[in-house]
């Protein structure tokens, strides 16, 4: 099975920076770029299970990165 997945949100540029993945194997890809004021999130992977550990890893990062980013405003 394959699974693709996409999703844009609006959020700062400096944020994205910090979210950029750099370990992927075993066909997985997880994209992440800035354009247009938004966040473009970009997912395929092999399974619905690995899909929801992906999208909770992100979103803990995501907060945490915003917190970080919002302290130094």
């Amino acid at each position: 099975m394959k699974v693709n997945y996409s999703m844009k949100f609006k959020s700062e540029k400096e944020v994205i920076k910090s979210l950029n993945v750099d370990d992927v194997n075993d066909g997985l890809i997880i994209k992440t770029e800035y354009r247009d004021d938004c966040i473009n999130l970009n997912i395929i992977t092999n399974s619905t299970g690995s899909l929801k550990n992906i999208l909770d890893d992100f979103f803990v990062n995501y907060e945490l990165v915003e917190q970080v980013f919002n302290l130094k405003k």
